[in-house]
């Protein structure tokens, strides 16, 4: 029994209907993904537009083609908002308005309106194939589905093509319905798997840029923006191993802002947090784009210099120490003049572990606090079989 062509519009457009509820619902679940709800009302628009061409096929009213063409021109533009939307990326309201604006005004002006189908057609194209660029320019951001986003959306935008010239090669009519065996027949099937692809992948986008943003998050410091402690720790890990296969030196400073507690006592915990982004702005603007900072707690920090000896790691350090001195003078217009101390440990093999080396840094550090703080101190070169410090802090 063959397939009745009707039939198919039909659940082609349900098919477009329940993508766009199912994002649509997604949306309502979260507010801020916006590009979600574009994405749905666009399926949604479509599959009224499908309508919308089945009865003026079958009724003969040009008013019902006009509209149908319209609609299904405003869900490709509207698609194209959305994914720009998903990105983050500008997308001026009016030119999501302006194609289906252009291919309404064709069908109703004599003289153009003989090929509205086929502006329809183009329009749809050219909309859907800038959804596929914009998606394709945002493939830094390693997510498993925006590869798959752009085929679809490049495949629809080539099968819209198709179906121009189809149009325009006079094997399907401008004003009537395309049969299943004609070469823009494949459309029909093609536009269910986009509908129902796109939907299921822009879902498994957001949902992959929310994990990994929810992992950065547990990973951040919140106040200064740096890796925290676990991160510091498994990254460092990651950097000593390969240090280790390449018999390369590796270093680690530990920092330690001067009486910390009052400055905030003194000047407030806002003078404090400022003072505390302060030094993280430094650090990072002094060390090189391998190296590895990160917040070991309070007012405590750590950076790892891979391939660095402890002469070099001694002079980035106290950089910093400089530059953070000259810099804090004055915050949030008070006068603070907070200093930091620091400690520096080398491993020239990477022989040694992590916590090796944050024990000798320490212990530098200390030495630097009971020197007379705002310095930096080299540590003593432990043997690996040595038995750990024992180091108690002053503040």
């Amino acid at each position: 029994m063959g397939l009745d062509l009707p039939t198919l519009m039909v659940m082609q457009s349900f098919a477009l209907a329940s993508a766009g509820a199912l994002l649509c619902f997604a949306w309502l679940q979260n507010r801020t993904e916006l590009g979600l709800g574009l994405w749905g009302v666009a399926h949604i628009i479509a599959a009224v537009g499908i309508l919308c061409l089945m009865i003026g096929f079958t009724s003969r009213q040009p008013v019902w083609l006009g509209l149908g063409g319209s609609l299904l021109s405003f869900q490709s533009s509207l698609v194209w908002k959305a994914a720009r939307t998903i990105d983050a990326k500008p997308a001026a309201f009016v030119l999501t308005l302006l194609g289906p604006l252009l291919v309404g005004l064709g069908g109703a002006t004599p003289g153009v309106r003989e090929f509205a189908g086929s502006l329809a057609l183009i329009m749809g194209a050219a909309y859907t194939q800038a959804t596929a660029v914009s998606l394709w320019l945002g493939r830094k951001e390693k997510l498993t589905a925006r590869p798959a986003l752009i085929i679809l959306a490049a495949v629809h935008a080539a099968a819209l093509l198709i179906g121009v010239y189809s149009t325009l090669s006079g094997s399907t009519g401008q004003d009537q319905v395309p049969a299943l065996n004609s070469l823009f027949g494949f459309i029909y099937f093609e536009s269910i798997i986009f509908a129902l692809g796109t939907a299921f992948f822009v879902l498994a986008l957001v949902k992959e840029r929310n994990e990994a943003a929810s992992m950065v998050a547990a990973r951040t410091d919140s106040l200064t923006g740096i890796g925290n402690r676990a991160a510091f720790l498994a990254t460092a890990e990651r950097l000593m191993d390969r240090c280790r296969r390449d018999a390369a030196p590796v270093s680690i400073i530990m920092f330690d802002l001067d009486r910390f507690k009052a400055i905030n006592d003194r000047h407030g915990h806002a003078t404090g947090d400022a003072v505390l982004r302060k030094f993280c702005e430094i650090a990072a603007a002094s060390l090189r784009p391998n190296d590895l900072l990160g917040r070991l707690g309070g007012e405590e920090f750590a950076a790892m210099l891979p391939g660095s000896s402890v002469e070099a790691a001694y002079a980035r350090a106290e950089r910093i120490r400089a530059s953070f001195a000259e810099n804090c003078r004055f915050i949030r217009d008070q006068q603070v003049n907070a200093t930091v101390s620091g400690g520096v440990s080398v491993s020239m093999n990477a022989d040694e572990t992590v916590d090796a080396l944050l024990q000798n840094s320490d212990a530098a550090l200390y030495s630097a606090k009971t020197d007379g703080r705002n310095r930096i101190r080299r540590a003593d070169q432990p043997s690996p079989e040595g038995p750990p410090s024992n180091v108690f802090r002053v503040a």
